[in-house]
């Protein structure tokens, strides 16, 4: 399962479209978040079936992954795109920066055993 924080920040919405391209390329499902944090029984179900829990973060707040956390998720593998040298409010989301975030989260998978095209 993917999971992007999809923020109000230009960080967020690079977060929402590299999960986009990814569960695209159908290397993962990309699931609610929202769902999770408002507790909603499929969703959450959905979630505790996983094989892995592949979480975008935009920022370094992490909302994504700590809402995981909070709902009973602690192991999940994070993309934190700020270790990419994205920063929240300088990071609009050009073609060239989802090409490097796409390309970071295709890393996260492989490295995990997902099948990669």
């Amino acid at each position: 399962m993917i999971y992007a924080c999809s923020g109000a920040s230009d960080a967020g919405e690079l977060a929402d479209l590299t999960a986009r391209v990814l569960s695209q390329r159908q290397l993962g499902e990309m699931s609610c978040l929202a769902g999770i944090g408002g507790r909603v029984k499929a969703l959450l179900a959905k979630a505790e079936h996983a094989d892995h829990i592949v979480v975008i973060d935009g920022c370094p707040l992490n909302c994504a992954r700590r809402t995981l956390e909070q709902a009973g998720f602690p192991r999940v593998h994070s993309l934190e795109l700020h270790r990419l040298g994205l920063r929240k409010g300088s990071c609009p989301p050009t073609e060239e920066r989802l090409a490097v975030t796409v390309q970071a989260g295709v890393e996260l998978l492989q490295g995990l055993g997902a099948r990669t095209k």
